[in-house]
């Protein structure tokens, strides 16, 4: 078996998985924060938002919730599906 680093990205199975069990009409709330690496900002909720579109979610939210203590431009989301 090879070694492929972004493997569980490249996987949608537990936002699918959670997609197809809710019923139509529920909310999905992710919280999650962006992240910085070497200068280079991660959009994570982006990343999330896309992902939940891909998995078949209606609509997708992004709300920022705080700004996190350790760098400026890192912010703490809430990533909202409607089903």
């Amino acid at each position: 078996r090879s070694f492929t680093p972004f493997r569980r990205f490249s996987r949608l199975d537990p936002v699918t998985e959670y997609v197809h069990t809710m019923h139509r009409g529920a909310e999905l709330h992710y919280i999650v924060g962006n992240s910085k690496f070497y200068d280079v900002l991660v959009p994570t909720e982006r990343i999330y938002r896309d992902m939940l579109l891909e998995a078949g979610a209606r609509s997708v939210q992004i709300n920022a919730l705080r700004k996190r203590n350790s760098k400026k431009e890192l912010v703490e989301f809430d990533v909202v599906a409607r089903l």
